[in-house]
């Protein structure tokens, strides 16, 4: 099969077209024909040898974690899914090397779910990652609960617009921060406040809304974001961030709980937001169609923020 590869860690030039073999599936998989993955912010980072102290790589690498396509392939295990049925996935597994920027993979049953029966594969794409990483920081972690509030930086991003819709859909209520330019936007998926970070001071807008501070603090920034989100929450509140690990010490003088969530692939949690998606009670990001041929370019974009909504790749060699 064709994909997208690098060797080497470093810039977008070391990915290449290749012809790669396509592991044995083992019993308790599917053999997915990917129609469409989608780009994001963690493809460029491990490209570039980011993370490997954090997780573990064998090269070549094919990058991508997010999939959506038809099931070629069971194992003699499987019994949830068949021939021909079109699914979604985030696909990371316990080494970073086959990924989704290729014309087939094999998942785990467990990995995988039925796509929204709303959305083409296009859009389904540009979902798993996106759509788990904000269900696991709200509600496996941060255990949001009906009628608490919660602040989301970043509310704009591609975390951040789903964060704010699952919030609303536990019933809370949901201060977020984003330009100006996006705050119509945000207050369609729901937002009860909006807070312009270039202009004033974010503490004390937040503050003025939740006078005791906020139950959750949901950082999708990182950086002077997180040192300006501690001063936001209540004493006995949780702070969950996807970006970097929180000062544990700083958790322990203000009384709160702290955690860092990398996200884990769960397609019981995908069943779950695509029934939220087919109920019409989360909308999805805009999509952005391009060629796997132009990979290298949509990831500079990316990395650069010069994309709008998220970007998906078809799968098109």
């Amino acid at each position: 099969m064709k994909a997208i590869i690098f060797d080497k860690f470093g810039d977008s030039s070391v990915l290449n077209t290749s012809d790669i073999t396509l592991p044995d599936l083992n019993n308790d998989e599917v053999t997915v024909a990917i129609a469409f993955t989608s780009v994001n912010p963690v493809d460029a980072k491990i490209r570039a040898g980011h993370l490997v102290e954090m997780l573990s790589h064998k090269l070549p690498i094919v990058p991508g974690w997010d999939v959506a396509g038809k099931v070629t392939a069971v194992g003699s295990a499987i019994s949830s899914f068949k021939v021909g049925d079109e699914v979604y996935a985030y696909a990371r597994k316990a080494e970073v090397h086959d990924g989704t920027y290729a014309e087939f993979i094999n998942l785990s049953e467990s990995a995988v779910a039925l796509k929204p029966s709303t959305l083409q594969l296009s859009a389904a794409a540009a979902i798993p990652l996106v759509g788990l990483t904000a269900y696991q920081s709200l509600f496996n972690t941060a255990d949001l609960k009906k009628g608490e509030t919660v602040f989301i930086t970043a509310g704009a991003g591609g975390v951040g617009s789903l964060a704010i819709q699952f919030a609303k859909v536990q019933g809370a209520t949901v201060i977020t921060t984003a330009s100006s330019k996006n705050h119509d936007y945000l207050k369609t998926l729901g937002a009860d406040h909006t807070i312009d970070y270039t202009k004033g001071n974010v503490v004390e807008s937040v503050r003025k809304i939740a006078p005791q501070g906020v139950d959750v603090v949901f950082d999708a920034s990182g950086g002077d974001s997180l040192d300006e989100a501690w001063l936001t929450i209540k004493k006995g509140g949780r702070l969950v961030s996807i970006v970097q690990p929180p000062d544990e010490n700083k958790a322990r003088d203000l009384g709160v709980q702290a955690t860092f969530v990398f996200v884990e692939p769960s397609g019981a949690e995908l069943t779950v937001i695509a029934q939220l998606i087919d109920a019409k009670k989360v909308k999805t990001p805009t999509i952005n169609i391009r060629s796997v041929k132009e990979a290298a370019k949509a990831q500079d974009e990316n990395e650069q923020r010069k994309t709008q909504g998220k970007v998906v790749l078809a799968i098109d060699f």
